[in-house]
């Protein structure tokens, strides 16, 4: 992380707080919007004073385990669940130029994703109690894709 870590920008102090998902879409190069994990997924995103970040993602169609333990699902539950559940966490740090945050993750449910950065897009409406997350545009097989994450700030 550069020097410029932890400052008290005025990106930094929008993000801080903790702010409630209201969508998880995925706009094609078609003009398309595919719900990521559902037109119903909840979720929320943490920002912390002190530059650590968390978020998590539930999908809308979880379906429970045969058994209430943490283990007692099936195989093809236990993949069910995990395909839909979305998690990590880290430092973070902003640039109010870009304005972006990149997320620092120590923590993910994607194994491949640990000690990556995760740099997203932010825009702010509605006197900044909408928060828009986005990335840069990614290709695969041959699609376009562009995930965006819309945030509502939790109300005091």
């Amino acid at each position: 992380m550069t020097s410029q870590s932890f400052n008290n920008n005025e990106l930094s102090q929008k993000l801080r707080g903790l702010w409630f998902l209201e969508s998880f879409i995925d706009v094609l190069d078609d003009g398309s919007v595919v719900y990521m994990m559902g037109e119903g997924a909840t979720g929320y995103i943490h920002y912390t004073d002190d530059n650590w970040m968390t978020v998590q993602i539930m999908g809308s169609d979880r379906q429970p385990y045969d058994t209430g333990i943490m283990t007692g699902g099936s195989d093809q539950q236990l993949i069910q669940a995990a395909a839909t559940y979305f998690a990590y966490a880290g430092r973070y740090e902003t640039n109010d130029a870009a304005q972006t945050v990149t997320h620092y993750l120590d923590y993910c449910l994607i194994p491949n994703w640990i000690g990556s950065s995760q740099l997203r897009y932010a825009q702010f409406s509605e006197n900044d109690t909408r928060l828009s997350l986005t990335t840069d545009p990614m290709t695969f097989n041959g699609v376009v894709h562009k995930p965006e994450l819309n945030w509502r700030r939790q109300s005091a």
